[in-house]
């Protein structure tokens, strides 16, 4: 009887830190990282490809995603600061959250850097920020993708930049068109080949819509 006494106090009190241990996260419990924004339904692959954890990132989060490219100040290649608000463009283009060691971020670049897509190629839509306190973090990544060199190449070496962002895991794109923040994609979601397609897509219904506003005005002026 003392035995079998001893076993019921164990699992009374195994029980209880089982009970607490296991429940699941609530939406909000972590308030640093920000939610990520669902692709339009214009970029995004068929039902049977969906993006489900960009999907689910969405859904769970209860909290409003950023609409606006935060302020924060990162370095050029030559050590110089840049401020987000310098970086916004005029039609869609790609910003790019990523660390130095990472191999998730290495197969994402990987698929971009390999892009036949005329939108992608050279890299000038991507904006790539490059996490890591070492001085020379930026140009070892940057030396491992010599396709994107027409990419903008910056280093966030004092985590300014992803202070403001927040991003969710890296590395995280965030499709822009100009300043604001239309939609987010964290990680590479184990397909990096198909998250190159959904930003080429991006890329090229950005310069459509500028060649319809432009030829909208041109007509309307005559």
């Amino acid at each position: 009887m003392k035995w079998f006494s001893f076993l019921l106090l164990t699992a009374s009190a195994v029980l209880p830190l089982h009970a607490q241990t296991s429940l699941p996260e609530t939406p909000g419990s972590h308030p640093h990282i920000q939610p990520a924004v669902r692709p339009p339904e214009s970029v995004r692959p068929s039902a049977h490809a969906r993006l489900n954890t960009a999907e689910r990132v969405a859904a769970v989060s209860n909290k409003p995603p950023l609409q606006e490219l935060p302020a924060f100040t990162a370095n050029d290649r030559d050590g110089h600061p840049v401020t987000a608000k310098t970086l916004s463009r005029s039609s869609h283009w790609l910003l790019i959250y990523r660390r130095q060691d990472c191999m998730p971020c290495d197969r994402l670049m990987t698929a971009l850097a390999a892009s036949e897509d005329s939108g992608l190629k050279g890299g000038q839509p991507y904006v790539i920020v490059v996490a890591g306190k070492q001085s020379e973090a930026l140009e070892r990544v940057r030396a491992n993708f010599s396709t994107l060199s027409d990419a903008t190449w910056l280093g966030d070496r004092e985590n300014h930049a992803f202070d403001a962002l927040k991003p969710r895991g890296v590395p995280m794109i965030y499709a822009m068109d100009g300043s604001k923040i239309a939609w987010n994609v964290p990680g590479n979601l184990g397909n990096p080949a198909m998250v190159e397609k959904m930003l080429a897509t991006w890329v090229a219904s950005g310069k459509s819509s500028t060649s319809s506003s432009s030829a909208t005005s041109s007509s309307t002026t005559h």
